[in-house]
């Protein structure tokens, strides 16, 4: 048997990012030099380190429900993880099945993890066939909803197609390694990708025989390792697009990938960036209490605000504009303060606090009138600059709420709708003025990371650690469609006219699928 520190450490890497502990799994890789190990992420498995673990108790049961004399018990109970790793401390002996304990009233601490990692069995694609089929689909599924804040429960619903895939419709963009971000160009067909071998790819969807421009994210210090691309963003007019990196530099590039401006900043890891409505000003969160904005024209940095509250704000995770001169940033750590801060205004000019755990992502509204928050406290929140404390509290989720979407609000029927997604494998629907739960979708088996909605409103994408990313019916919450890759989904996001959705994966491939009706 063979076994190395890099191998373990990976395994661990990986746990810790499947399971949502960003942050910790963040950590680990900066100081565990995951980077610089020989492992090919891309052929390790969604929940390796439990299923390795799993088949490690199914082993020390078997051991200790055997006797000398080869007879196997039948009246043992199932040991915890806790109990194979230390059998002494809780009275279990190899050699003696009646000192076994009987611990029915114990928590399974190996069942308790393997929910929240479910492995897919299945690597086909599922997808939404021609009508006959799907009657015969419709035949064997049963609906239910679940009450706005009761506990989720995975429940079979019918199917639906008012959104017809294909496999002629689908497309496979294959990268080197790993693929984190994907983009669309607002204005067209172009779909930017950023991959753990720290390239972007451009790529022209329209033309299945152009080659992608590939730009190389090499950093200003040559000593540099090659890191993670962290963040994609384009701007509004679809001319510039910006990328940053997890050493510290972003760059902003002209569409046809010719590089603007290069940059080093934070001092460190970058995990969030964002262009303001007129592409002016792009700002910035990374591994230190603050936000820097960068003046896109002149190509050096505006401003920079620090956050260093009592010193509890370890890093600044996420950015979001109301408008071209107000942004709002959150951070990780025990500081759980929103700041809104506006240009040529040295401090906060709002500080939004109410969160119980750290920040893990905001959003505003198109109108700019909301803020939308979600949180390790499994809460998501409702914030006006016209208040200072929070105007709704939307409580559910049984794990922590890691994205926020609001619908587009150019339905003006329909007014403030928001979507959050869990580590508790749900999304839901909410409506903000009333702050009640109009919808959970339930059908993923692992938490989720990544959702949209569609540009007319009507469908919302999901993505999650069980590999599938899956198309729902926002009014009903039917599931109307759904695709299962060879990875985790870690982003998903509709075209400017709704027809074309791509999905990145940890399989190194991005998934492209052009929907017809």
């Amino acid at each position: 048997m063979c076994m190395t520190s890099d191998e373990v450490n990976y395994l661990v890497y990986r746990y810790l990012q499947e399971s949502g502990f960003e942050h910790s799994a963040f950590v680990f890789n900066l100081e565990s030099h995951i980077n610089s190990c020989n492992i090919d992420g891309t052929l390790v498995p969604p929940g390796a380190l439990v299923t390795i673990l799993q088949k490690g108790l199914q082993f020390v049961q078997a051991e200790v429900t055997l006797s000398d004399n080869g007879i196997i018990s039948t009246e043992s109970e199932n040991l915890s993880l806790l109990e194979a790793v230390i059998p002494d401390i809780y009275g279990i002996n190899t050699k003696s099945l009646n000192t076994i304990l009987n611990k029915s009233d114990s928590n399974d601490i190996a069942d308790d993890n393997l929910s929240d990692i479910k492995i897919e069995q299945d690597t086909d694609v599922t997808m939404m066939m021609d009508h006959n089929d799907h009657e015969k689909t419709e035949n064997s599924a049963e609906g239910n909803q679940e009450p706005a804040n009761g506990p989720a429960l995975i429940k079979e619903e019918p199917f639906e197609e008012p959104v017809i895939i294909n496999k002629e419709n689908m497309r496979l963009f294959p990268h080197d390694k790993e693929v984190y971000n994907c983009a669309w160009n607002p204005v067209n067909d172009k779909l930017a990708t950023g991959c753990a071998d720290s390239t972007i790819r451009i790529w022209d969807v329209t033309d299945p025989t152009a080659e992608p421009i590939v730009i190389k994210h090499t950093t200003i210090n040559a000593a540099d390792k090659k890191l993670d691309i962290s963040a994609l963003d384009w701007s509004s007019n679809g001319e510039m697009l910006a990328s940053s990196c997890l050493n510290g530099s972003a760059k902003i590039f002209k569409s046809n990938g010719t590089l603007l401006h290069a940059f080093k900043i934070h001092g460190g890891p970058i995990f969030a960036m964002k262009f303001n409505c007129k592409g002016q000003y792009l700002v910035t969160g990374g591994i230190n209490p603050s936000a820097i904005v960068i003046d896109v024209p002149a190509g050096r940095q505006f401003q920079e605000y620090k956050f260093s509250e009592g010193n509890q704000i370890g890093a600044t995770m996420d950015v979001a504009w109301q408008n071209h001169n107000t942004f709002a940033a959150c951070g990780a750590g025990s500081n759980t303060t929103i700041y809104v801060c506006r240009l040529g205004i040295d401090k906060p000019i709002k500080c939004f606090k109410g969160h119980a755990k750290e920040v893990n992502v905001i959003r505003w509204d198109s109108t700019g009138s909301y803020l939308a928050s979600g949180s390790e406290d499994r809460s998501a929140r409702i914030w006006s600059l016209s208040s200072d404390s929070c105007i709704h509290t939307l409580q559910g989720h049984a794990g922590s709420v890691d994205v926020v979407r609001w619908m587009p609000s150019k339905h003006k029927e329909r007014k403030f709708f928001l979507a959050t997604a869990s580590q508790d494998n749900t999304v839901r629907l909410w409506q903000v003025e009333t702050g009640e739960c109009l919808q959970t979708y339930n059908r993923h088996t692992s938490a989720v990371f990544t959702i949209a909605f569609s540009p007319c409103g009507r469908y919302l994408a999901s993505g999650s650690v069980d590999r599938c990313f899956k198309i729902w019916n926002v009014s009903d919450g039917t599931l109307i469609n759904n695709y299962q890759s060879g990875g985790v989904i870690s982003e998903v996001c509709w075209n400017s006219s709704g027809d074309r959705i791509a999905a990145s994966s940890n399989d190194a491939n991005v998934v492209v699928v052009q929907l017809s009706k």
